[in-house]
Formats: C-alpha cells, sequence, structure tokens
C-alpha cells in the first residue's frame, strides 16, 4: 500500500504496536540504513541486502528508488523486517519511490525519516552518474557511507578521493570493493614475513596485475579500460605502502595490456577474461625484485589462490589458498561494524585516484539533468 510521507510514522506505529500485542517483542533498533538504489535492476538486490543486514543489525531501512512520471511526489511502503512470515521482527522497513522532480527532495526527507539520535548509514548501490548531485546532498545527514567502487567508472575514484577530503571528519566512507580485497592484500604481504624475501620489499620493480575486464560493445583500445577501479585500488595500496610517488605518472598502452610508470617501479595491468567473476575482479598478481619472484593467481575454483614465490636463497613452498567469497550484506555488516575512519584506505584511495587520474575516461559533453 503507497502511502504519503505523512503518513509513514503513523504506519510503522501502528505496526510496532500490534507486533508488541501478537509477541511481546520490545522495539529495538540500533541505527538508519538507507540505501539510494541508481539503477532501477539492482532494486531486488537492495532489498535482499538490506533484509539480510537487519538480522545481524536491527535497523530501520530505508531504500529508495526514483523513475520519471508526470507528477513529482514521494510515496512510501511500510512493513517489518522478518526473517520468516510469522518470525522475529528485525526493524521497520521503509521503501520510497520518488517521481519526476521529487528526487530532488530526498535530502531533507530522508533526514526527517531517520530515527533520532542514532547512526545513520549511507550506502549508494550502483554506479556514480555523471552530472549528479543527489551523493553529495545526501551526505550531511550521514555518519557512515558505504559505496561499492567496483561497480563504478575509473574517473570516480577521484570522485570519492573528493568524497573523503571533503568529510572533514564529520562522516566515514567505506568501500565493499576495499574489503575484498583484503584476502590478496593478505596473500601479498605473507610474502615478505620471510626473512629471505623481506628485504625485496623495498627494491620491487615490477608489479602485473590480471583483471577481468567489463564487456564494452564497439570497444576500441583508446575507449578501453586500462585497467578496474578493483585493481587499481590494490595498486593504490601497494604505492601507499611502497612509498611511491604518484605525482608524476607515465603511461603506455598496447592491445594487450597498460602499464604506468611511477619512478623505477613499473605497473602492467592486464586484461583476462573470465565469466565465473564479476567484472574487475582482480584474477592474479606478480611481483618481481632483482632475482626474487612473487605470484599470487586465481585457480579455476574462484575461491582457490595458488602462492608461490623465488626468494633470493631458494623457492617458497608453493601453497594452495582457499579464501571466502563473502557476500553483499555481509561485506555491508562489516562496515557497519567499523563505523570509523579507515586511514589506510583512504590513502589508498588517494593514490589510486591519482594513479588513474591521466587515463581516467573524461567527460567532454555539456552538463544534462539528473534523471
Amino acid at each position: 500500500m503507497k502511502l504519503p510521507l505523512a503518513e509513514v510514522e503513523q504506519e510503522i506505529t501502528k505496526l510496532w504496536e500490534a507486533e508488541a500485542l501478537r509477541s511481546g517483542s520490545p522495539r529495538i533498533e540500533l541505527m538508519t540504513l538507507v540505501a539510494l538504489v541508481s539503477d532501477p535492476a539492482l532494486v531486488d538486490r537492495a532489498l535482499h541486502v538490506v533484509s539480510d543486514c537487519v538480522r545481524v543489525h536491527p535497523s530501520r531501512t530505508i531504500v529508495v528508488t526514483w523513475r520519471d512520471g508526470p507528477l513529482a511526489e514521494l510515496v512510501a511502503d511500510v512493513k517489518l523486517h522478518r526473517a520468516d512470515p510469522g518470525g522475529a521482527v528485525y526493524g521497520d522497513a521503509i521503501t520510497l519511490e520518488a517521481v519526476a522532480g521529487a528526487r530532488d527532495w530526498l535530502p531533507d526527507n530522508l533526514e526527517r525519516l531517520a530515527l533520532a539520535d542514532l547512526p545513520v548509514c549511507i550506502w549508494w548501490v550502483g554506479d556514480l552518474p555523471d552530472f549528479d548531485r543527489l551523493f553529495d546532498r545526501t551526505l550531511s545527514a550521514a555518519d557512515l557511507v558505504v559505496v561499492s567502487s567496483a561497480e563504478m567508472d575509473l574517473r570516480d575514484l577521484e570522485k570519492l578521493s573528493d568524497v573523503v577530503r571533503l568529510s572533514r571528519g564529520r562522516y566515514a566512507l567505506t568501500d565493499l570493493t576495499w574489503f575484498r580485497l583484503s584476502p590478496i592484500q593478505e596473500l601479498i604481504a605473507r610474502f615478505f614475513d620471510d626473512e629471505r624475501s623481506r628485504s625485496s620489499a623495498k627494491s620491487i620493480e615490477r608489479v602485473t596485475i590480471e583483471f577481468a575486464p567489463r564487456a564494452v560493445p564497439g570497444e576500441t583500445l583508446e575507449k578501453r579500460d586500462v585497467t578496474s577501479t578493483q585493481a587499481a585500488l590494490l595498486f593504490g595500496w601497494m604505492a601507499h605502502v611502497l612509498d611511491l610517488s604518484t605525482q608524476a605518472t607515465a603511461w603506455r598502452r598496447a592491445d594487450e595490456w597498460s602499464e604506468v610508470s611511477l619512478g623505477s617501479v613499473v605497473a602492467r595491468f592486464v586484461p583476462r577474461a573470465r565469466g565465473d567473476v564479476p567484472p574487475g575482479t582482480v584474477l592474479g598478481v606478480a611481483l618481481e625484485s632483482g632475482s626474487a619472484r612473487f605470484r599470487i593467481e586465481r585457480e579455476e575454483d574462484p575461491s582457490v589462490f595458488r602462492w608461490s614465490g623465488e626468494a633470493p636463497g631458494g623457492s617458497l613452498p608453493t601453497q594452495a589458498v582457499r579464501v571466502a567469497l563473502h557476500g553483499e550484506a555481509t561485506l555491508l555488516e562489516r562496515c557497519i561494524e567499523r563505523p570509523k575512519r579507515n586511514a589506510l584506505f583512504e590513502a589508498s584511495l588517494h593514490a589510486s585516484a591519482r594513479i588513474v587520474r591521466p587515463v581516467a575516461p573524461r567527460l567532454s559533453g555539456a552538463p544534462r539533468p539528473a534523471p
């Protein structure tokens, strides 16, 4: 049943009162979780994720969509989150639809719908549209902002980097893609736990990162992504950890690869088609340092990595390492559990944005109205 916004709180109160009479359960909600869904095709996914997430973090959820229409209006649907029909309640669920120009009314109304004196998490679902300020305008109400840079364009890394700088400590920005990179980062760090290879860490000469490219209709070499946002963020982390200067970058492109030089270190990005992982996924990492060679490669089973290396004095024992491939709800739960700013993530994001800035797609058209 579609409701005008003025009736939302009254309807939610009725639902909780009926639940208290039925089960005696108290009303417990720890935060407001807002999902701004940039593409109608992502609505079902967002609804499923927030439904799973509130079982761990009882919350008021507001899933926001927008569409064209003849008249500007905001309408809502409300219900209670349950694990199953008649089961325990984990929070109240608001689905909010903005029609036509009512999309501009969303930031103020989201602040009014948020639970008073409790944290607010803003989750942007999907890519960031160009020439669109909705994302920026909603940040003033947020304590935590969650994105997935893997679903964005390379130029959006700079946008996210700017968001971090402009936050001035008012909110924390975190990235589901950063959490997905954790197993690869840990495997890379393990190479240098060995005393024989530790000295190679500061003399890395070449890095190769293989990634699953996006399929782009009518793609040409000039329009092809030089790398994925996930691979760029991983190399941004490496550049930060190795203290590489990202102020002057030199890029080269060929049919099968793109590479960037940061001083004496050359990083090559190699697209490799693979259909059993999301586009942009890192498939392998190789590091070369003098006589040392280190490699991580995703096996046929996408949750298994082959870890191998040659260090001064001999080979490292080759290992097959299985990592957990967490779903989106689990990753969102982890972000909520760590609502503070992550200095390592922010520094890696800034580095990756500077590295890809010269080759990120540019916008040459005039600004157009937001959808």
